[in-house]
């Protein structure tokens, strides 16, 4: 079904502030929806049959929830295994808790009535679940591929570190490294896991790294960029 959507650029006065936003007439809409998009402007979808004036009043009675999310600018940081994707927040009246979508580089979150997130905390919950998912996949994989036997494996956020080996065999990683590509995220993986074989820095460590990781240089170094 074609979306035959009409925009219309409109203001609004908020607290003696002007905000800019777009006003957009959706023949698919079945109900007022408020977004930030990934331009970090202020949209408001409104079904055909809504009157303009429909929409100032929705945007009056959320006019908190929209100075809080237009404070962050959006971001042009968010990456996931390499690549940019658009995270975009839809405040929508009929969804009882928030619906996380990826669909096609775009992250879509529908939030209810009573929620409240940034841009960052909405990316930063889904990349955590996705790293919980795919590092220890991952991590199995490069092990047997090695033959190096773990203990544990811990994904959390690490403020200086993108991963640690302990004495005892245990794995962490930081959960924000499914950010970059997966071949560094293979190296760092290979980098601990030979941590098990030698907890050290040394130039036998640094071989058994080569081994299974020949180009770990050039990753090192963009990993450090």
């Amino acid at each position: 079904m074609k979306d035959n959507s009409v925009k219309q650029q409109k203001k609004i006065s908020i607290n003696q502030r002007e905000i800019n936003y777009i006003l957009r007439f959706s023949s698919k809409a079945k109900y007022l929806r408020l977004q930030i998009n990934h331009s970090n402007e202020l949209e408001v979808i409104l079904p055909k049959r809504y009157r303009h004036e429909k929409a100032e009043d929705f945007i009056l009675q959320k006019k908190e929830w929209i100075l809080k999310h237009l404070k962050k600018k959006q971001k042009a940081g968010f990456h996931f295994f390499g690549e940019e994707i658009k995270v975009v927040i839809n405040y929508d009246l009929f969804v009882k808790k928030p619906q996380i979508i990826y669909f096609n580089k775009k992250l879509t979150t529908n939030i209810p009535a009573g929620y409240s997130f940034t841009q960052d905390e909405i990316f930063n919950i889904w990349l955590k679940h996705k790293a919980k998912i795919y590092i220890p996949k991952r991590i199995k994989e490069l092990s047997n591929l090695t033959g190096f036997n773990y203990n544990k494996i811990t994904i959390r956020s690490q403020k200086t570190r993108w991963g640690s080996c302990s004495a005892g065999g245990t794995l962490s990683f930081n959960y924000k490294l499914i950010r970059f590509r997966e071949t560094i995220v293979d190296y760092v993986i290979i980098h601990e896991l030979c941590h098990l074989k030698e907890m050290n820095h040394s130039k036998k460590f640094w071989k058994l790294v080569e081994k299974f990781c020949p180009s770990y240089k050039n990753l090192k170094r963009e990993l450090r960029s």
